[in-house]
C-alpha cells in the first residue's frame, strides 16, 4: 500500500509512529521528491448534449485525455497526469457540468522495482 502525505518533519514522525502500531505494517519507506514518479488517474463524467459535445471533446483532446464512453447526455473521460494537470482539466470542464468524478492517486519508485523496499501488507 502506498500512502502519500505532505508534512513537516514532526507530523511525519507522528504518522510513522502510528503506522508502525498497525499489525499488518512490515516496513515503512520514506520517499523524497527525487525518488518517485507520481501520476493520478481520473474518470470524469461530463454533461454534453449534441450542442456542446464537440467543445467538450476539443477540451479533452487538449489535455491528451480520452473519451471512453458516450451517451446522449454525457461523455465519460479518462485522464492521467499530475494532480495539477487533472485540476486544470476539471476547471476547463466545470462550465459544462461535471456529473461524477472518480480519482485515484499512485506513487511509483524510480528505477527497477525492489520488493525489499516496498511496504507489504498481507
Amino acid at each position: 500500500m502506498t500512502i502519500v502525505v505532505t508534512a513537516e518533519e514532526t507530523p511525519l514522525e507522528q504518522i510513522t509512529k502510528q503506522l508502525n502500531k498497525l499489525i499488518n505494517v512490515i516496513k515503512i519507506v520514506e520517499q523524497d521528491g527525487d525518488n518517485f514518479v507520481a501520476r493520478e488517474l481520473a474518470l470524469i463524467k461530463v454533461r454534453a448534449d449534441a450542442g456542446t459535445r464537440s467543445q467538450v471533446i476539443e477540451a479533452v483532446n487538449l489535455f491528451r485525455a480520452k473519451v471512453i464512453d458516450v451517451s446522449t447526455e454525457s461523455l465519460t473521460v479518462e485522464a492521467t497526469g499530475t494532480p495539477e494537470k487533472l485540476e486544470a482539466l476539471l476547471r476547463v470542464l466545470e462550465p459544462y457540468g461535471i456529473r461524477e468524478i472518480v480519482q485515484s492517486g499512485v506513487v511509483l519508485s524510480r528505477g527497477p522495482r525492489d520488493d525489499q523496499q516496498q511496504v507489504k501488507t498481507p
